[in-house]
């Protein structure tokens, strides 16, 4: 079963899924979460994504937050669903690399971290990374599925890691965060000139609350730098699938052609592709009567094969499977266990 959504779905510790807006890739990683509880395995979909796509579509409204909910299904395992909340999954990680409360409360109650944690680009790319490093470590869950934002958004989550890691190794945050230990006394005139060159830069206020809060944050950036890494090795990792959703339109072919690429060029295996949201196929009879409806379904076949050629030339044992347009919008369980049925088969 390797070559199959199944096989996929039983191999992998993490699942993270890829596509561009409005092919259903929130719903394929709902659809892949009951696959694996209808396996035996207990699975956790967490959506990084901002809108709440993943709550709509498995009817639950506001009920999908940081902290897994179960989900009712029919299966000999379990289902549970989150949604990534940044400032709870940074304040988190601020009290749990501490060396005390006191340092914890220390960065919380700083204004810069405030401003970090809500406003900075990048900070939702590693949170979404932290929280999924820390439910991979979660003995609650077996497998966990990662719903990704469109496609090009995703890359910035794979690569955040690796960013981040980098950024706390520069000479200069280093200096700047051994300020906290005396080391900026230390340093003394040799550091001056490279602080006010920053401080030309972001302004003396901007850089005054960023030494505070590195003064406050000194020692816990080692413990973020291995969490990073530890990060980019579980996506790179073999226990680690990359699933691409793609449906048979120029703009989402063409993305997914894009993220292929990328995934090559980072040396990240893809695992399986889905398409989804294809025509059905008509026979013979229907076509007499609606003749475009054919020629959709034509059309999208081409498209697809396409699309094959091109990825199997660079992942020759992707695994493959689809899954026909719905009649409308999936917004319950039962339209999940529906598209679960066609992605299994």
């Amino acid at each position: 079963m390797t070559g199959s959504v199944v096989g996929v779905v039983s191999q992998s510790r993490v699942i993270v899924t890829c596509g561009t807006g409005g092919v259903g890739k929130t719903s394929c990683a709902a659809a892949l979460g009951l696959v694996a509880a209808r396996l035996g395995r207990r699975a956790v979909v967490l959506t990084i994504d901002p809108a709440k796509r993943l709550a709509d579509a498995i009817g639950l409204d506001n009920a999908v937050a940081n902290e897994p909910v179960q989900v009712q299904c029919d299966a000999p395992g379990e289902l549970w669903v989150a949604m990534l909340d940044v400032q709870a999954t940074f304040d988190s990680l601020v009290v749990s690399t501490s060396s005390n409360e006191e340092q914890a409360q220390r960065v919380l109650a700083n204004p810069f971290y405030r401003g970090l944690s809500q406003s900075l680009s990048g900070t939702r790319d590693y949170m979404a990374a932290e929280r999924l490093h820390s439910l991979a470590h979660d003995p609650r869950f077996d497998v966990v599925i990662v719903d990704t934002p469109p496609t090009r958004s995703a890359l910035d989550f794979l690569e955040s890691p690796e960013k981040l890691a980098r950024f706390l190794q520069h000479p200069v945050v280093k200096v700047l965060v051994a300020q906290g230990r005396g080391g900026l006394r230390i340093a003394g005139a040799a550091i001056q000139p490279v602080v006010k060159a920053i401080g030309k830069v972001i302004g003396n206020d901007a850089l005054s609350g960023a030494i505070s809060f590195l003064q406050a944050f000194s020692g816990m950036e080692n413990e973020f730098s291995r969490r990073a890494f530890a990060v980019a090795r579980l996506l790179r990792g073999e226990n680690t699938a990359f699933v691409v959703v793609a449906s048979p339109s120029a703009d989402a072919i063409i993305e997914a052609d894009w993220f292929v690429a990328e995934l090559h060029r980072l040396s990240i295996d893809l695992r399986c592709i889905i398409e989804n949201r294809v025509p059905p196929a008509f026979g013979d009879p229907v076509a007499a009567v609606f003749p475009e409806l054919v020629l959709e379904s034509r059309e999208a076949e081409s498209v697809l094969e396409s699309f094959r050629h091109r990825t199997g030339a660079v992942f020759p044992s992707v695994a493959r499977a689809r899954a026909t347009e719905s009649a409308g919008d999936i917004h319950d369980m039962a339209g999940i266990s529906a598209l679960a049925d066609q992605l299994s088969a």
